[in-house]
C-alpha cells in the first residue's frame, strides 16, 4: 500500500499538471484576444489611411481643377482681349474719321469722361485715339523715355501722346493743358540729348514749383527757369523777324507764346527750330498737321506774344 507521503506527492503532481493545463489555456485565449485586437487596430489604421489618402486626392483634384480653371480663364481672357483688339482694329478700318469721332465722343459721354478730354475731339481730330483709350489708360504710369530722340535735333513731341498725355498737370492733364511742359521737353531733351526729360517730367516739375495759375495756365517764367534747372540758358528776346531768324540760324531753338489765330483760340506755346527764306519750322505740341508744314513768319508774327531763345551754358 502507498504511504501517505507518496499519495500527497501524487496529488500535488496531479494538481500541478491541471494548473499547467489551465495556464496554457489562458495563454492561448490571451494570445487570441491580442491577435484579434491587433487585427482590429490594423484594419482601423488601414481605414484611416484610406480616408486620409482620399482626402488628399480630393484636395489635389480641387487644386488641379482650380489651376486648370484659372488657366482656362486666363486663356479665355487673353482670347477675349485679342478678339476685342481685332474687332477694334476692324472697326477702325471700316469707319470713316467722322464716324470714329462720333462713336468715340458718344462713348466718352456715356462713360462720363471729363469735359476737357471730350473737347479734344472738336479741337483736333488727331486726338481721337487718345480720347478713345482714356478709360483704359488714364491711370497707367507715363513713359520715362523719348524713343525718337536723335542727337543734335529738337524732337517734335505732342502733348496728347498716350505715352505721357494722361499724366497729371494741375487740375487737368498734359494732353489738355500741357503745351508749356511739352515745349520745354522738346527744348531740353533735344539740347541735352537726355531722353528721360519727357513732357510728364516737365509737368511734374511745373506742378512742384508752382508754375501754374488758377486757370491751369503755365506762367511765362517757366520758359526760362525750367531750362536753367537742366543747364540751359533761356531768356526772352524780341519777336521781330530779324532777331528770330538770327537766333534760329545760330542754332538756338525758340519757344513762342501765341494768342488766338492759326494755333489756338486762347493761348498756346509752340517751338520754332529753323528759319530759311522767311519761313520757320514749327513744332506745335498740339498738332501734327501744323508741325509738318513750313510757316511764313511774317504771317504768324501778329499772333506771337513773347519769344524765348535757348543755348547751352
Amino acid at each position: 500500500m502507498m504511504n501517505d507521503d507518496m499519495q500527497k506527492n501524487r496529488n500535488r503532481a496531479f494538481a500541478g499538471g491541471a494548473d499547467a493545463v489551465r495556464n496554457l489555456d489562458r495563454e492561448k485565449r490571451r494570445r487570441k484576444r491580442y491577435n484579434r485586437r491587433k487585427q482590429q487596430v490594423r484594419r482601423q489604421l488601414m481605414m484611416i489611411g484610406a480616408v486620409i489618402l482620399g482626402v488628399i486626392l480630393v484636395i489635389v483634384s480641387c487644386v488641379s481643377g482650380k489651376k486648370g480653371q484659372k488657366a482656362q480663364e486666363t486663356v479665355h481672357t487673353q482670347n477675349e482681349n485679342k478678339s476685342a483688339e481685332k474687332s477694334k482694329e476692324g472697326l477702325e478700318k471700316s469707319e470713316t474719321l467722322e464716324e470714329r469721332l462720333e462713336r468715340v465722343e458718344k462713348q466718352a459721354k456715356e462713360e462720363n469722361y471729363p469735359d476737357s478730354i471730350i473737347e479734344l475731339l472738336s479741337k483736333n481730330p488727331e486726338t481721337v485715339a487718345f480720347v478713345e483709350d482714356y478709360g483704359e489708360k488714364k491711370d497707367l504710369p507715363p513713359s520715362g523715355q523719348i524713343e525718337e530722340l536723335k542727337s543734335g535735333e529738337i524732337p517734335a513731341l505732342y502733348q496728347w501722346d498716350e505715352r505721357w498725355g494722361y499724366a497729371s498737370y494741375g487740375n487737368g492733364c498734359v494732353a489738355t493743358s500741357g503745351c508749356g511742359p511739352t515745349c520745354m521737353s522738346m527744348i531740353i531733351s533735344g539740347m541735352t540729348n537726355d531722353a528721360s526729360v519727357t513732357p510728364a517730367k516737365l509737368a511734374s516739375y511745373g506742378e512742384e514749383n508752382d508754375y501754374l495759375d488758377e486757370d491751369n495756365n503755365t506762367y511765362w517764367s517757366f520758359m526760362s527757369e525750367s531750362a536753367k534747372n537742366w543747364g540751359i540758358t533761356g531768356y526772352q528776346v524780341s519777336a521781330d523777324e530779324e532777331t528770330v531768324s538770327r537766333e534760329l540760324m545760330a542754332g538756338h531753338p525758340i519757344v513762342c507764346s501765341v494768342g488766338p489765330g492759326d494755333f489756338t483760340d486762347n493761348g498756346h506755346f509752340i517751338v520754332l527750330t529753323a528759319y530759311e527764306n522767311g519761313e520757320v519750322t514749327v513744332h506745335d505740341p498740339f498738332s501734327k498737321e501744323n508741325s509738318e508744314k513750313k510757316w511764313v513768319y511774317s504771317e504768324i508774327f501778329s499772333q506771337i506774344k513773347a519769344v524765348w531763345t535757348y543755348s547751352k551754358e
